[in-house]
């Protein structure tokens, strides 16, 4: 298991079972944990430095959110990414997103909307040409979270990381495959159609850019088929 040293938990103002949760949620998210490798408390929680405990919780959580499954006489498997789950979080976050776009479309002053999506577009820019997936990758975030932040709906954003979890696993699967060129242009087109008020061309530019994946899971699984179940 690949595991940094610096997730070692200390409690700063959160619980010890909900930085448990978070830490193990971010390594099956980024495939630190590969999919359908067992998983052990004891191991864990020597890992993380901390008892067994907030572990045992954390798997109940992720296992309720289809993250982990928790066998009778195998124990805890990471789920392997499947094809259903990745469609019911595409649609959410789809939902969630253009509804977003269309709030976005309306605000009465979408001057410092356009200046955080301008600024996250510039940082895209230069983390494509350093070819710096990681920094790349908070920027999109950031990206899509300027969208809800700047529309009044901040607590929006946390149950779009929710529901697009699933997605993100799946995306970090095809990272080898991602084109951040075409990504950044994608979110170009986003922004642009949102800062001159064109809903329709805002949401088609969404629309687009949220389905992309979908034709670059074949070819992920054919690379690591051990991961997935289509």
């Amino acid at each position: 298991m690949n595991v940094s040293e610096n997730l070692k938990l200390q409690i700063v103002g959160q619980s010890m079972t909900d930085r448990v949760y978070d830490a193990i949620l971010a390594m099956i998210l980024k495939l630190e944990i590969r999919p359908c490798e067992k998983l052990s408390e004891v191991q864990l929680s020597k890992k993380l430095g901390v008892s067994r405990t907030p572990v045992r919780e954390a798997f109940l959580r992720l296992e309720n959110l289809g993250l982990l499954d928790i066998v009778p006489q195998r124990g805890t498997i990471v789920a392997p990414m499947r094809a259903a789950e990745f469609r019911k979080s595409q649609f959410m976050r789809e939902a969630f997103e253009l509804a977003l776009v269309r709030r976005a479309v309306e605000l009465e002053d979408n001057t410092e909307l356009c200046k955080a999506l301008d600024r996250e577009l510039r940082l895209q820019s230069v983390h494509s040409e350093l070819k710096d997936e990681n920094a790349f990758f908070e920027s999109d975030e950031a990206f899509h979270a300027a969208i809800a932040v700047h529309c009044g709906l901040a607590d929006i954003w946390p149950e779009v990381q929710r529901v697009k979890m699933h997605m993100d696993r799946f995306r970090y699967a095809i990272r080898s495959q991602r084109e951040t060129p075409t990504i950044l242009e994608q979110h170009r087109n986003i922004a642009e159609a949102i800062c001159k008020r064109d809903e329709a061309a805002a949401l088609s530019a969404m629309t687009l850019h949220l389905r992309r994946a979908n034709h670059l899971i074949a070819d992920a699984a054919k690379e690591h088929p051990e991961y997935f179940e289509l």
